[in-house]
């Protein structure tokens, strides 16, 4: 049995939150060892647009040894696709304290004026304090409460729904008010560049979690792959130590689970999900599977775009240069089941549709698929009375932390929530902020 160091640290998986709190202890001179399994892939992070207001992930983008952070200027728009045809976007103004997003809704065409006036109507109202945000937005759905605070039919089916599926990954009549409320704030009601948007692909997160692992090997973390899932010992209070598939047994002062809620799960004894509500709540989680179809076209794409659909299919459609004569396009869709399921001819066929429905310049233009991604735990479902099933990061177990962008972070499951719940992990074992 392995000896445990008097600050040592085993982590289960090589998620990016697994990762980055393996890195923060690992800067604090703590000893590490990650053990992963096959099955603890976590989709929940995979692939993703990061907002202005992602600032943990940016901060991390920017700190690790050999990366940049992804480039600001110029900001990628959110863009609409309206019934009549047109694609307008959302553009903040840099102009100080709440005046960027009143200017910016003002001049915002996705709306109707009677929308945006409602909409200003209310945020004034509760900015001034003359009214406060209802206490029941977690027993409402986004649609009942957008209606309610003066929200067209139109706005709601054409701007708002399309939002927070992008933002969430949730549909507008499933997701509760006060997640809707939770993910627009930091984008739209604090700062100005709070909006911006970068893409980062499948190859840019493949390269941090890369760079990850370097940063952690050059100061002696170990990386142990198991072919069987570990047997976790579990005292009283306390995990004891953890078996590994060759009957090896580790022993260390904390533990800290980064694997998806589904897998840690495989991992409890009974005895513990029955005696805390903690750990039995995990399998009322319920994820989200989504699917993305790749093509390219030999016309170039000018400026990167991101265009927000409204109804059925498709939910957005990314717009970046593959090389300068090829224009990249990433069409992806969360939640909606059916459509994920249709076949990968049947997709790619919609996915071509659609392309020339939103350009018609790609009528002419030959557009050849390229990869096609299905994620089967793509995002978690915010329905009402979710956000109190999403853990903390301490465990009932006192030596046990539990990281992942599932956990409760305040924010939608993304990478910031990732990084944000790993950071959370690396303050309660150092005593101190990362």
């Amino acid at each position: 049995m392995t000896t445990p160091l008097a600050e040592s640290v085993v982590i289960l998986g090589t998620s990016l939150a697994s990762l980055v709190a393996a890195y923060e202890l690992a800067r604090q001179g703590y000893h590490l060892t990650l053990i992963e399994h096959p099955s603890w892939a976590d989709d929940l992070s995979a692939s993703e647009h990061i907002l202005g207001c992602h600032r943990e992930i940016h901060t991390l983008l920017g700190a690790l040894p050999g990366s940049e952070p992804p480039a600001r200027d110029p900001a990628t728009p959110l863009e609409f696709f309206l019934p009549d045809g047109r694609i307008v976007s959302y553009r903040a103004t840099a102009l100080p304290g709440s005046l960027h997003w009143i200017a910016g809704l003002v001049r915002f065409r996705g709306l109707f004026w009677n929308d945006r006036w409602q909409l200003l109507s209310y945020l004034e109202r509760i900015w001034e304090q003359e009214i406060s945000a209802p206490t029941t937005l977690d027993q409402r759905t986004a649609e009942t409460w957008l209606a309610s605070i003066g929200q067209s039919q139109s706005a709601r089916d054409h701007i708002w729904s399309p939002l927070v599926r992008f933002l969430t990954g949730n549909a507008l009549t499933d997701l509760s008010a006060a997640s809707c409320a939770r993910a627009l704030t930091p984008p739209f009601l604090t700062d100005a560049r709070a909006s911006s948007c970068t893409k980062l692909s499948s190859s840019h997160l493949r390269r941090l979690h890369h760079q990850l692992k370097s940063a952690l090997s050059t100061v002696g973390a170990q990386v142990l792959t198991q072919t069987d899932l570990p047997h976790i010992q579990f005292g009283q209070h306390r995990i004891d130590h953890i078996r590994l598939c060759d009957g090896h047994m580790m022993q260390a002062t904390w533990y800290l689970s980064g694997i998806p809620h589904h897998a840690l799960l495989k991992l409890l004894p009974d005895r513990l999900l029955t005696r805390y509500g903690y750990f039995s709540q995990l399998s009322d989680l319920t994820d989200l599977p989504a699917i993305s179809v790749h093509l390219t076209g030999s016309a170039p794409a000018a400026i990167p775009r991101l265009v927000l659909l409204p109804g059925q299919g498709f939910q957005s459609v990314t717009v970046s240069t593959a090389d300068p004569s090829t224009a990249l396009y990433e069409l992806s869709v969360v939640g909606d089941v059916p459509f994920i399921e249709r076949t990968e001819a049947d997709l790619i066929d919609l996915a071509k549709q659609e392309l020339q429905r939103l350009f018609p310049a790609l009528q002419t233009i030959r557009l050849n698929p390229i990869a096609l991604h299905r994620r089967p735990r793509a995002a978690l479902s915010l329905t009402s009375g979710a956000t109190i099933l999403r853990p903390i990061q301490q465990s009932p177990v006192q030596n046990l932390l539990v990281a992942g962008p599932w956990t409760d972070t305040g924010w939608p499951t993304s990478s910031e929530g990732a990084v944000v719940s790993a950071r959370r992990c690396v303050t309660a074992i150092t005593g101190s902020p990362s």
